[in-house]
């Protein structure tokens, strides 16, 4: 029974949304366009949370490795 209802609101759900996407990703755009930087930042920080600094440090160590390798490439020619 759960099985059903679940595929019914799904169903129900697509059929909704579907003729109104346009709509809907016009909105959406609306909204965010308006956050200002800060905003952005808080909003993105939350969805993202504790993954963001492994984030952060990876980007570091990757483009630091990428650096010292170019430097040596370029150096070595």
């Amino acid at each position: 029974m759960r099985d059903r209802i679940n595929r019914w609101l799904r169903v129900a759900a697509l059929r909704a949304v579907a003729s109104r996407r346009q709509e809907i990703a016009a909105f959406i755009r609306k909204v965010v366009e308006n956050w200002d930087t800060e905003t952005l930042i808080m909003r993105i920080e939350m969805q993202v949370g504790r993954d963001l600094q492994f984030i952060r440090i990876n980007g570091t160590v990757v483009g630091g490795l990428v650096g010292l390798l170019i430097f040596s490439v370029s150096r070595w020619l």
